[in-house]
């Protein structure tokens, strides 16, 4: 029964040893490993003891129960250290080792000396050898190394608890239950019997212990390699749990970002009542659940740390988490500030951009105020000065037209600043009749400075092409500026405007032309001293002379940015006193070759055909009329009438549909500005509602001339857009083309 008992517990301890070999191939504690090895030569040694038939036979299976004995509870104490997290000191390990292969020595002696056994027989009990021994000086001390070694791992694990190591409670327990019972076990066993030692039961047991929390400690090893990886890459915290979320393990770096890691068990769920614990475990979770789209942060005594969670890996299999927590709070602080400069900017861009929506809706607004009535007035006027013939009134409706004109030209100053300040001022290149384009300098120029016994002078280049491709609004403007200026500055003597080919600025080629344009006058003349402010905005040179001279100040800083953003520049040379002469080149493409020829003669025959009677008759064209304005719509219905045509007219969208509802219509001319339904609105109804069929010409007739009106009109659905003050001429040739070509802005 005795033998039996022995053999047991070699086939438990081998097949202990076996598991731990299989199931743990990659990585075993030499500790560990050694006190697995050392039970089972223990073990065989009893057994061989048991059988043993000689005294010799008895002694030398001794030794081997010895090579165990000797060393059992040297290694069972340092893996309790290992897995308590108690380091030892290479020399410190040394020493025990010299002491431990010192007594083992000694047992050697037996039968050579008497200072480990004194005496030895053999006897036969219960029917197996038993070594009857009478132990010498040096068993002593094996005995008192036994029970040392015992009270240290003890006193180990007792530490363990109080101090709240890293150790894992569970495993402290464990322990102390296992050491408790090899305590009984080698003292109690020596009470009860001398035949049968219990101590390999205990170191069994012990085994069995080690291994029920090896798995654990793999753990251990495997968050041990993580842990110096992280370190390898920073000053980064870790934490490492099992797929049950307890704690394995925490470096001191994570234990200072969360201080109560500190006192923190392992193997224990964290306490998730803690809000740094809870986020901690926020984190798992998301992880764990398959949600990895973003690095989480937690906030932990006003600190900011970026999470990173991994599974921790034992092969292919996942058998754990760990947690690198990386401090970001000055980048975060950085980030906030950043965002938070960003939140001002936008908020500054946004009211920027509202004020200069506010600006624009308010320009837009004040040009169609005030244009609205300028039309009134300049309309009335042309037919005062169609079908009046007494000259009186004639003269006074001729200062009407230039004092309307002259308060139209400062709105379009006004207008034209806004739009270059906005950058909104856009170049259009078009078509445009190089007779007519200087006709409407003429007829713009003539009467103001005939007004005030001016001579104008015109010097224009009988080679000039009749046909050229530019921006003619803006260069028209241009021109208009610079003679207007001379005109305002100068009490007698004359105004000269020369336009001709400069073939000094480069060879002209079939496509294009460099044109040099010149305005001279008799006036004022500037001041050396005040060339340098002489294009700065809302700048008025030599004020105390200049003061009942009209203007906005703006005329010359419109002149120069235009002509930047058409690739030209302004020269000025002038004479204080005698006058100033101002010019540019620039470039315009060439559409027909043909030349003007003489331009006195082309421009009498064009004043002739403005100031002939409207020849268009068509009393048959069924035209509406739709504005609110009442003076406006009576000057539109005059110059249709001057047509023959008598039009519908409406003072409103709503009223307007209705009309159309049952009246088919060549031309529609439609405000914009009109209350409760726009322009723009009543337009959308009646595409919607197909009131018009397509032959139907829609003219927006509008006030709103500010940049990119015309653009904005024809986007909304308009075929053409005429803005107010109305031209008479130019409305009867745009009507002209409607009724002859159905529609087309290009009339």
């Amino acid at each position: 029964m005795i033998l039996g008992y022995y053999n047991t517990l070699f086939v438990i301890s081998t097949i202990l040893l076996l598991i731990l070999s299989v199931r743990w191939q990659i990585r075993i504690d030499i500790d560990f490993a050694v006190f697995f090895i050392l039970i089972p030569i223990n073990l065989l040694g009893y057994m061989k003891m048991a059988t043993a038939t000689t005294v010799e036979t008895a002694i030398l299976a001794n030794h081997l129960v010895y090579l165990g004995g000797c060393f059992l509870q040297l290694f069972a104490f340092l893996v309790v250290c290992n897995l308590c997290h108690i380091g030892f000191k290479p020399w410190a390990r040394l020493l025990l080792f010299g002491w431990s292969i010192t007594m083992y020595l000694c047992s050697m002696t037996v039968g050579y000396s008497q200072i480990f056994y004194k005496s030895v027989t053999l006897e036969r009990r219960h029917g197996v050898s038993v070594l009857i021994k009478e132990y010498g000086p040096v068993h002593t001390l094996f005995y008192v190394t036994i029970v040392l070694y015992m009270a240290a791992t003890l006193g180990v694990l007792i530490y363990s608890y109080f101090k709240k190591t890293e150790a894992s409670m569970q495993n402290i327990y464990l322990l102390t239950g296992m050491m408790l019972l090899s305590v009984v076990a080698f003292f109690g066993g020596r009470a009860i019997t001398k035949d049968v030692e219990l101590a390999p039961a205990a170191y069994v047991l012990t085994e069995v212990a080690f291994l029920l929390i090896s798995h654990r400690t793999r753990l251990y090893y495997i968050t041990g390699d993580i842990s110096a990886n992280i370190l390898e890459e920073g000053a980064d915290g870790l934490v490492c749990f099992d797929m049950e979320r307890r704690l394995l393990v925490s470096n001191k770096t994570a234990q200072k970002m969360i201080p109560g890691l500190r006192t923190a068990q392992t193997d224990h769920l964290l306490n998730e009542t803690v809000a740094e614990f809870r986020q901690l475990g926020e984190c798992v979770i998301r992880f764990a659940s398959g949600d990895r789209t973003e690095s989480p942060l937690i906030e932990i005594g006003g600190r900011s740390y970026q999470t990173r969670v991994e599974y921790i890996k034992d092969g292919k299999r996942n058998v754990g988490y760990y947690v690198v927590l990386r401090d970001v709070t000055a980048e975060r602080k950085y980030i906030d500030g950043v965002n938070k400069y960003t939140e001002q900017l936008r908020a500054a861009s946004d009211a920027a951009i509202a004020a200069d929506n506010a600006k624009s809706q308010f320009l837009a607004q004040m040009s169609h105020e005030i244009r609205t009535p300028i039309n009134a007035i300049l309309g009335m006027n042309e037919m005062i000065m169609r079908e009046c013939s007494e000259k009186q009134i004639l003269d006074y409706a001729s200062s009407i037209e230039t004092s309307g004109h002259t308060l139209l030209y400062l709105i379009n100053s006004i207008l034209d600043f806004s739009k270059i300040e906005d950058g909104k001022m856009e170049i259009i290149d078009v078509d445009y009749d190089t007779v007519k384009f200087i006709s409407g300098l003429v007829s713009s120029t003539q009467t103001r400075a005939e007004d005030k016994g001016l001579k104008l002078e015109l010097y224009i280049d009988d080679t000039l092409p009749s046909v050229m491709h530019g921006d003619d609004v803006r260069l028209s403007q241009v021109m208009l500026n610079l003679l207007s200026n001379a005109v305002k500055y100068t009490d007698e003597g004359k105004i000269s405007l020369t336009m001709r080919r400069n073939r000094g600025m480069g060879k002209d080629d079939d496509d294009s032309i460099w044109l040099h344009v010149e305005v001279s006058d008799t006036g004022i003349g500037i001041r050396h001293k005040d060339m340098d402010r002489l294009f700065h905005s809302f700048e008025r040179l030599d004020e105390s002379r200049n003061r009942n001279i009209e203007g906005t100040g703006l005329g010359m800083a419109i002149v120069y940015r235009m002509l930047d953003l058409m690739g030209s520049t302004i020269n000025v040379k002038s004479e204080y006193g005698k006058g100033s002469t101002f010019w540019f080149d620039i470039r315009q493409g060439v559409v027909d070759d043909r030349v003007i020829g003489n331009y006195q003669e082309r421009l009498k025959t064009e004043n002739m055909r403005k100031k002939k009677n409207i020849t268009l008759y068509e009393p048959d064209a069924r035209v509406l009329v739709v504005d609110d304005n009442a003076l406006n719509q009576k000057v539109t219905r005059n110059y249709l009438k001057l047509c023959g045509i008598v039009p519908d007219e409406a003072m409103s969208g709503a009223a307007a549909i209705e009309l159309m509802k049952e009246n088919t219509y060549d031309v529609v001319f439609l405000d914009h500005m009109m209350p409760e339904m726009d322009g723009i609105q009543t337009l959308e109804i009646i595409r919607r509602d197909k009131l018009a069929p397509e032959s139907t010409v829609m003219v927006v007739l509008t006030a709103n001339a500010i940049e990119g009106s015309r653009e904005m009109y024809l986007a909304a659905g308009f075929d053409d857009y005429i803005s107010k003050p109305v031209d008479l001429n130019d409305m009867v040739d745009k009507l002209e083309g409607y009724l002859k070509n159905g529609r087309g802005t290009d009339t």
